[in-house]
């Protein structure tokens, strides 16, 4: 989510985000997904995941980043990231991904209702975030051997389990498709699904 001083990520940052995209690689290549419009809820300052996309020849019609820490917003065809707020919920969403986002809000008291708000029939919300027992671990990581960054870790709010992301977005009316430890059990994966009524 941040830049770095010396313009370097820590060693293994992007070792884990290629992880935690390629984790839902096999989900999005076997959805219909040419005309799905994403949103990259924390997209970060350079928006890794829509490189990731391209990269992996993943098709899509329009990606937009959101990151509410983003100062410069770019634009091109198929991308726009933006630090509005208000213009991300002017819009609908075939999908929107939050990677490594939900450890930084307050927990329980974040208000994710708007997403339920912006999301199409049938659409999906991926999120990624650290399990109860990876916290001493990326401690260890960023603090003693400065491989992660001590940043990212340090504004960290609460580890997850499976049932507390599931008991927090099932207020929203989305049904969890598919949920699972990933990362040796470290991080959580958790796909949920706009119901047909939504």
């Amino acid at each position: 989510m941040f830049e770095y001083s010396n313009g370097k990520e820590p060693f293994l940052e992007p070792i884990l985000r290629k992880i935690r995209f390629n984790v839902i690689k096999k989900f999005l290549l076997n959805k219909n997904q040419n005309e799905w419009l994403i949103l990259d809820y924390g997209c970060g300052p350079k928006a890794k995941f829509y490189k990731y996309l391209k990269d992996k020849n993943i098709r899509f019609k329009k990606y937009i980043g959101y990151d509410p820490l983003n100062k410069n917003n770019t634009t091109n065809k198929k991308q726009k990231t933006t630090s509005n707020f208000k213009k991300i919920l002017n819009q609908k969403y075939d999908l929107i991904t939050m990677f490594a986002v939900l450890e930084h809000l307050d927990y329980p008291n974040h208000d994710f209702s708007f997403l339920s708000k912006i999301l199409k029939k049938n659409s999906y919300l991926i999120i990624t975030t650290p399990t109860k027992i990876a916290k001493p671990i990326l401690e260890f990581l960023s603090y003693k051997l400065k491989i992660i960054s001590k940043r990212e870790i340090k504004e960290h709010k609460h580890y997850y389990n499976l049932q507390e992301i599931e008991k927090i977005f099932s207020v929203y009316g989305l049904e969890i498709v598919q949920k699972r430890y990933f990362e040796l059990g470290m991080n959580n994966l958790v796909i949920l699904k706009t119901n047909n009524d939504s």
